[in-house]
């Protein structure tokens, strides 16, 4: 199959049409690990397909030292002090906006953070249009959190309550559940999980959360939009959409509040209805966004995602894709039509459901990056935390024997005093390609997970998912599938004089997060697990 006709094939499958109708039914046949096609958790009619907005070279921005190409010719990629140093100049220095959804920021407990949370501040005296922050409402409870601390009035300063300007707390599940499990235990069910950080004409894409580790050692992805194209107004449309159904934070709740004394007087069901219409008017709008499939400027088509458990609605399924069937049905497509591509997929904390283990396996060469036992996000700690990336372990041994099967490699983070948080998909193809093919590139057996030809990748999704239990069953995500144009091998050509393309940009991501890598060489479990971690990693298969 030409590249044309497969990036033609991804973008529908992704949006949720069919090649013959605006329609898609997903059958899926059974719920055998074996089964080709068990990629999709249910079968249910999409009538409303995902939006998407073909995006030109000038669509994407950079900050720090992206796209400058080292010594050995490849692209360097945006660092933690890069992600905070560009974030607050530009909050610092906007003009009309400053849009923040999270799920948390941090308290100001290092100068990374005071200097994030005084940012906000020079902002609020520049009398813009809208400065809107939302968090999780859980999060924002705890003792640690902003909201319980001195440096809350800081940040309750900086937000204006002009519209829909202020500090929203998102609830992910109802009063009841938050009564009954004390904090953080509430956050067990649930929480809102997106990050998406819009100043003035700029959306940054990410993984990672508004505090001093992300500032500074917890390694993330970072992908910026600017200049329009659409995808930049659809998120600002989004956090609007989110922070009618969230519950302002007045400033004025008492020491000792929880999220359920701060919600009880709320109609929560109208709320949730008015949301679910908001986001099903937001989704069909977005679809008047036409795709032009064949202009040569395109360098790739933007389909933003959304998922939400459906026991929020109380059962009711939204009429668009989720971003769990957009992620299987994308990794299906090129299934269907290129057995020998490869998938490569990063997770903070992985625990991959049936559905996505089935996929990873199905294709050609699977990859899979988590963090190690130093570079684990719970290390080091005591007591009961002290056995969290042990229990993770044990994932991703049994992820491990299926990945092995399959011919590929489950590669462990490991870097001092850095811990992992990067997640992320990237799908490579060579169809209809020149020059080599990762079967027999210029990298040995031993280094083959590497994306040696940029020009080979085909799709990368970007956002807040670990493509786990806990993404799909009880986090609100956002994630952005890009896919890359036919279009984009010429440009990458007209670039790489002088700096590097997108997709080098993104290839280099995933390179540079494996020369921190190991390869998981032991799969075999400890006969001597201790009875806690039993019970961890039972708790964890089910609510991480």
């Amino acid at each position: 199959m030409k590249r044309k006709e497969l990036v033609a094939q991804l973008i529908r499958s992704a949006r949720g049409l069919s090649p013959a109708t605006s329609t898609t039914t997903y059958n899926v046949p059974n719920n055998s690990l074996n089964s080709k096609w068990d990629l999709l958790p249910s079968s249910r009619l999409i009538n409303l397909p995902l939006p998407c907005f073909p995006l030109e070279q000038r669509h994407f921005g950079r900050f720090g030292r992206s796209g400058v190409k080292n010594s050995d010719g490849c692209a360097s990629v945006s660092s933690p002090s890069d992600f905070h140093s560009h974030l607050c100049y530009k909050i610092r220095n906007a003009q009309e906006r400053v849009v923040l959804a999270s799920l948390y920021i941090g308290v100001g407990s290092g100068a990374a953070e005071d200097e994030f949370l005084d940012a906000l501040q020079a902002a609020s005296s520049r009398n813009l249009k809208k400065i809107q922050v939302i968090l999780d409402a859980n999060r924002a409870m705890r003792k640690v959190s902003l909201t319980k601390t001195s440096n809350s009035k800081k940040s309750e300063g900086s937000l204006n309550d002009k519209g829909n300007s202020g500090l929203f707390l998102f609830p992910v599940h109802d009063k009841r559940l938050s009564t009954i499990l004390p904090s953080p235990l509430d956050e067990v069910a649930g929480v809102f999980h997106i990050k998406a950080y819009i100043i003035d004409d700029e959306l940054i894409l990410s993984g990672a959360n508004l505090s001093e580790e992300y500032f500074s050692n917890r390694i993330d992805r970072y992908m910026s939009f600017v200049n329009g194209g659409g995808l930049v107004e659809f998120y600002v449309d989004l956090c609007d959409i989110l922070s009618t159904y969230a519950i302002k934070y007045d400033g004025e709740t008492v020491k000792d509040a929880t999220s359920s004394s701060i919600f009880e007087t709320k109609n929560e069901e109208d709320r949730k209805r008015t949301l679910e219409q908001s986001l099903k008017q937001l989704f069909y709008e977005g679809n008047n966004i036409i795709e032009h499939e064949y202009d040569r400027t395109v360098v790739a088509y933007a389909i933003p995602t959304f998922q939400v458990s459906n026991r929020f609605f109380r059962g009711r399924s939204l009429p668009f894709p989720s971003d769990q069937e957009a992620t299987y049905s994308l990794i299906r497509t090129v299934v269907e039509n290129d057995p020998s591509a490869s998938i490569r997929l990063s997770s903070a904390y992985l625990n991959l459901t049936r559905n996505m283990l089935s996929a990873l396996t199905t294709l050609g060469v699977p990859f899979i990056l988590t963090a190690g036992l130093t570079s684990h996000g719970f290390a080091p700690k005591e007591r009961v935390k002290a056995s969290i990336p042990e229990a993770f372990l044990t994932l991703v041994k049994d992820a491990a024997l299926p990945i092995r099967a399959s011919d590929g490699k489950v590669l462990m983070y490991e870097r001092p005093e850095w811990t992992f948080h990067a997640k992320g998909i990237w799908i490579t193809s060579h169809c209809n390609t020149d020059g080599c093919s990762e079967c027999d590139n210029k990298y040995n057996n031993t280094t083959r997970e590497l994306i040696s030809d940029p020009s080979s990748l085909v799709s990368t999704i970007i956002g807040s998912s670990n493509y786990g239990a806990r993404s799909y069953d009880l986090d609100v995500e956002s994630n952005c599938i890009l896919i890359f144009s036919e279009s984009s091998d010429k440009n990458d050509e007209v670039l790489r004089h002088d700096g590097a393309s997108v997709r080098d940009l993104v290839a280099a991501e995933w390179n540079n997060l494996c020369k921190y890598c190991n390869e998981l060489n032991h799969y075999d479990h400890d006969t001597n697990i201790s009875n806690i971690q039993k019970v961890i990693v039972h708790f964890m298969k089910r609510f991480l």
